[in-house]
């Protein structure tokens, strides 16, 4: 079972596992910076799931607690906007690898120092295993 807690309006889960990786490594005490917008229904059939390669990080309506700037799809995601999220249960998670939320080089490393260069290389298969762990934990 993951582990998750909230930073206003970012949740974080916290893998139980480490995730391994293409490479054949392991990356430990992996977390998943994601926000979510709407109500899933009782079917789980109205989620929508926006990557991050559409948005630069997962802040897809909110405010961007650092910049101040209004999230990458304020436009588009909202009550009675294309992606409406009066029908529709939005997830928007940040990638393995980033600096905006998930386990990234800036990261500490199980030894308690940054990962920095030391950071394993990540792939998109990588990236997407960390997306389908949280779906999985989300239900």
């Amino acid at each position: 079972m993951a582990t998750a807690h909230t930073i206003d309006p970012t949740q974080v889960l916290t893998l139980d596992e480490p995730l391994t990786l293409d490479s054949g490594q392991t990356l430990p005490l992996v977390e998943i910076a994601y926000e979510t917008h709407g109500h899933l229904n009782a079917a789980k059939d109205n989620a929508i799931l926006i990557c991050h390669a559409l948005t630069g990080d997962h802040h897809v309506v909110s405010d961007h607690p650092l910049t101040g700037k209004p999230g990458w799809w304020v436009r588009m995601v909202g009550p009675g906007k294309p992606i409406d999220t009066d029908r529709y249960f939005i997830i928007c998670a940040n990638v393995i690898g980033s600096c905006m939320g998930s386990t990234g080089p800036a990261s500490l490393a199980p030894d308690g120092e940054p990962w920095a260069m030391r950071f394993p290389v990540i792939t998109i298969r990588d990236m997407v295993r960390g997306h389908v762990a949280l779906l999985d934990s989300l239900g």
